[in-house]
């Protein structure tokens, strides 16, 4: 099929093999075995996970051997909790110098203020979401744009993560989210599995905020995981172990649509495979390949 994109790269995540979240998803697997599959699967590039080197030069060793290179890393914040958003501020730029000397150019961040995911303050999975009053929102997006100042002048760029179970998980959310920020500063990372478990129109989405994509997970979900999910209302994390995601080529969502948008768009830059799975089998590099396999046909990249 004819090229879509010329300056497009992919990559995976190891969450795909081991979950950072839920420690006992996936935590056979070692730094050896994530890097020597994504490798063999056709990707080029890797997130940070959990099992990786603490050394960027060793980092940079291990995954140059395999021909990868690390695109990112995750960081979670607090800038809309005022008794906890100093702490993470430090905390953040500290994980970013270090993404920095890991030669990576993106710097993953998403909000922990009342999230049903990873608030240190509280495990809210059965209570849901705490959503931001107005002060909460004015930290958060102020937090947002110090912190991408910051990222901004070590060369890299800050790619806001819209995310389930958070204060910016809808189409409405990320419009205020980036209408209170700097777009020089603050870009989006636009995740397929999220944004559709959140309900948001796919296309609508990829086509309104194009301007500040900068990053691309690509997840898929099984459908009728999915509805039993939103009918027992399960928790994020527990909707994990049920198995409502998968890779793109495998579930229901079709990619020719987003692909072809992110084409016309100009997009440039990683689109990273990550489906956090619970499946003993088959094992993960069955369907990292089929997944590479899809994009390939889909894209000619």
């Amino acid at each position: 099929m004819k090229k879509l994109f010329e300056n497009v790269k992919f990559g995976a995540h190891p969450i795909c093999w081991c979950n950072d979240d839920m420690l006992d998803l996936g935590d056979e697997y070692s730094f050896e075995d994530i890097v020597d599959q994504a490798a063999e699967a056709g990707f080029v590039g890797i997130e940070l996970g959990r099992k990786f080197p603490k050394n960027p030069e060793v980092m940079k060793t291990e995954l140059g051997k395999r021909g990868l290179v690390l695109t990112s890393g995750w960081c979670d914040t607090m800038f809309g909790c005022p008794e906890l958003r100093d702490e993470y501020m430090e905390l953040f730029q500290q994980k970013a110098r270090f993404l920095k000397d890991c030669g990576c150019e993106v710097v993953v961040a998403a909000e922990g203020t009342g999230s049903n995911c990873w608030d240190p303050r509280e495990y809210r999975a059965k209570k849901g979401v705490q959503k931001l009053d107005d002060a909460g929102w004015k930290l958060f997006t102020e937090g947002l744009n110090e912190a991408g100042a910051f990222v901004k002048s070590l060369g890299m760029k800050l790619v806001y993560h819209v995310h389930t179970g958070t204060c910016c998980e809808t189409y409405d959310e990320t419009k205020r989210l980036c209408d209170n920020t700097d777009p020089e500063l603050v870009y989006l990372l636009a995740d397929t599995g999220h944004l559709h478990y959140c309900d948001v129109d796919l296309e609508k989405f990829f086509t309104d905020f194009a301007d500040r994509i900068a990053y691309v997970h690509l997840k898929n979900i099984r459908e009728l995981v999915l509805d039993v999910v939103r009918d027992y209302k399960i928790d994020f994390n527990s909707s994990v172990k049920c198995g409502i995601f998968t890779v793109p080529g495998d579930g229901g969502m079709d990619y020719r649509p987003i692909m072809q948008i992110l084409s016309d768009k100009g997009y440039e830059g990683w689109m990273m495979v990550e489906a956090e799975q619970y499946l003993p089998s088959p094992k993960t590099l069955h369907f990292m390949k089929m997944a590479r396999e899809y994009l390939r046909e889909i894209t000619g990249v």
